[in-house]
């Protein structure tokens, strides 16, 4: 937006208010054009309900002369009864096809026309095909009268759609009545439809009448009813219920005051559709004449508005063309003009005047910038030949002319630049004497300190080498240790195992000496028994003596026992003997296993102290062999530090050696720079050098 010129701007000016015009305008006339839209539509439904609406009518009527004629048929009846067919097929014509439809779905009018003339149908058969004919149209011709867009036609729509239904509910009522007023009075049924439908029609009256006496002054629908005598009728007949007679009216007298009403119902209905007619008419008449007004004053002020734009649009352009080449005049530096429109009293004049007014001081700031060209170009020209004369070395360039006054400080800045800088190089040249002297020293005392450290390193090299050779000495006793101290643990298992073996040995030569004992103990009770045998063979045998030869084989045997008992006395002593002999040797390996043990449990005890010292031998050869290679691992640390030193020394070395080359060539490269005093730096450089 703002990189638009001001040409544009004025166009877009003209354009937006036009364009808005537009808008504005062309949604009025697109609402007055709906409107006229919405009024010929309330036109052409009005009509069409209007027109279902006299169709109503006729079948209204037609569907009461039926229902008449089946009751009572005569020539007179059936002329009439052909007269409304007529009106309802032209009728039916004249309506649209949506309404001809619903009056073909409901019912099939030629066929029951036929049942009718032939009397092969009946009245309530009649009745209920015209009625739900006649209910779907009604519904059809409400619908179309109470959805428009105009409120005061709905209102007025719904006073005819409640006469409509008061009309219809007439018309069921008269067919109904035809029954009761037959001779016979008909049967409850038709009673009650009569009655239903009197209610129904009177509750629709009060409804239509509220709504249509705005618009037909002086109607009094109950009142007509009244008059004619219709509500009196109804009335006698609700008072006196089911009757078989009705002797003070007929069906003909009947038919024809009902007749008499639906027609004047139909009068009203009349009325209100004019009213419909001329109301939708009068609508669409105001808003085909709106839409007209507003679509040429539309126009109208569209055209003014773009005409006073262009027009506009001109003198603009006009008068910033001619601005814009004094502008351009400005640009060019040309001062010896006068701005056109600088006596107008408009705002192009307001600008002339003011460009007149830069014109003049843009005049004055050239002369003033010519004359401060000139100053700057001497200032230049005498900067130029002495940064020339410094840029060959010569820094005897102070400047002594004289400078314009707003450059006198840029003079002084440069000759206090060429001094300091003179004098920096005097000190330059003494502190590169300097620095070189100090360098050659730094780099002999590097020579040496490098060489002592290639000696120290070598030393420590040695010493690792020869730490290496004893820590892999100690090493090696320390695993020789430690395999003597596994020997010797074995050696103390065998030497405790022996042991227990000897300790098992006496437990069993103490047992075997009390199995000795126990066996001495039962030969001594052999023993016993022998003597006792050998006294109960020495008593038998005296007693086989006293028998005699009785007792000769008695003392036989006896002589045998005994015999065998001193033979076993004589064995009992023989083995006492041998195991009184056993136990004392038993006895005397006891002791001596006993004395094994012990000598044993010595060799155990000092086993397990050689075992221990060895142990301790092992333990100190390995803490030798740690301290040794941590000793090993720090000596080898020092050697890679000196390693590094030695580096570091010969990196020392060669940096001091650079830096009496760089001290040198800094003195040899200042000698060609000339100073104030006209003597050459490189020779006082020299001399201090000698000095």
């Amino acid at each position: 937006m703002l990189m638009m010129t001001l040409r544009n701007f004025v166009l877009l000016l003209i354009a937006v208010p036009t364009f808005a015009l537009l808008m504005i305008g062309g949604l009025k006339a697109f609402g007055d054009f709906a409107d006229l839209r919405n009024a010929n539509k309330t036109l052409h439904t009005t009509e069409e309900a209007l027109l279902i609406a006299d169709l109503v009518h006729y079948l209204q009527v037609e569907r009461g002369l039926s229902v008449r004629y089946l009751k009572k048929e005569s020539p007179e009846l059936k002329a009439e009864l052909d007269k409304t067919r007529g009106k309802v097929d032209e009728d039916f014509r004249l309506t649209h096809e949506l309404a001809q439809n619903i009056l073909r779905s409901n019912m099939e009018l030629s066929v029951m026309r036929d049942q009718v003339d032939r009397g092969a149908i009946e009245a309530r058969e009649i009745k209920q095909a015209f009625s739900k004919a006649i209910t779907a149209l009604l519904d059809e011709s409400a619908a179309e009268l109470l959805h428009q867009s105009n409120s005061e036609l709905v209102n007025i729509s719904s006073g005819v759609v409640a006469l409509d239904l008061a009309k219809e509910a007439a018309g069921k009522q008269r067919a109904a009545g035809v029954a009761v007023f037959t001779e016979g009075g008909g049967d409850l049924k038709d009673y009650h439809d009569f009655v239903a439908y009197g209610a129904a029609e009177f509750e629709q009256l009060h409804r239509a009448q509220a709504v249509l006496s705005e618009y037909l002054p002086g109607l009094d629908l109950e009142a007509r009813a009244v008059e004619i005598g219709l509500k009196d009728v109804i009335y006698r007949v609700d008072t006196e219920g089911p009757a078989l007679d009705r002797p003070y009216m007929s069906a003909e007298e009947w038919f024809a005051l009902s007749t008499e009403w639906v027609n004047y119902l139909h009068d009203v209905e009349v009325d209100m559709a004019d009213i419909l007619i001329t109301k939708a008419t009068k609508a669409k008449k105001a808003a085909l004449t709106g839409l007209i007004f507003d679509s040429v004053l539309i126009f109208l002020s569209a055209f003014a508005c773009l005409g006073l734009g262009f027009k506009l649009l001109r003198t603009f352009n006009t008068q910033m063309d001619t601005v814009q080449g004094d502008l351009d005049r400005l640009a060019r530096k040309e001062f010896d003009f006068r701005p056109a429109y600088v006596d107008a009293q408009t705002e192009m004049g307001q600008l002339s005047r003011s460009m007149d007014t830069t014109r003049v001081a843009l005049k004055e700031a050239e002369e003033i910038l010519v004359a401060k060209e000139r100053d700057r170009k001497l200032v230049i020209s005498e900067l130029d030949t002495q940064l020339g004369r410094m840029s060959n070395r010569d820094l005897n360039c102070i400047i002594t002319s004289d400078f314009p006054t707003e450059y006198a400080a840029l003079r002084d800045s440069f000759n206090s630049t060429v001094r300091t800088l003179a004098s920096s190089l005097q000190q330059v040249v003494q502190a590169s004497t300097s620095i070189q002297s100090g360098a050659t020293e730094v780099s002999q005392a590097a020579d040496d300190l490098s060489h002592r450290t290639e000696s120290q390193a070598a030393t420590l090299e040695e010493t690792a080498a020869a730490l290496e050779q004893l820590s892999v000495s100690v090493a090696s006793s320390a695993e020789g240790a430690r395999r003597v101290e596994g020997i010797m643990v074995d050696a103390r298992q065998e030497a405790e195992n022996s042991g227990v073996v000897v300790q098992d040995a006496v437990t069993a030569m103490h047992e075997i000496e009390q199995s000795s004992d126990q066996i001495v103990k039962i030969i001594g009770v052999i023993d016993d028994i022998t003597f006792q045998t050998n006294l109960l063979a020495l008593n038998a045998g005296v007693e086989a003596a006293r028998a005699g030869e009785a007792g000769r084989g008695f003392a036989v045997v006896a002589s045998e026992v005994r015999a065998l008992a001193l033979r076993s006395a004589e064995a009992a002593t023989e083995i006492k003997e041998l195991i009184g002999e056993s136990s004392n040797q038993v006895r005397q390996g006891v002791d001596l296993v006993g004395r094994a043990g012990e000598a044993l449990n010595n060799i155990v005890g000092q086993v397990n102290h050689i075992s221990e010292l060895v142990t301790d031998i092992a333990t100190g050869a390995s803490e030798q062999s740690t301290g040794l290679n941590e000793i090993n691992v720090g000596v080898t640390q020092l050697d890679q530090v000196t390693q590094q030193n030695a580096a570091m020394v010969e990196e020392t070395t060669a940096a001091g050696h650079l830096l009496a080359s760089d001290a040198s060539g800094l003195s040899e490269m200042v000698q060609g720079f000339k100073l104030p005093s006209d003597a050459t730096v490189g020779q006082s450089g020299l001399a201090q050098q000698a000095a």
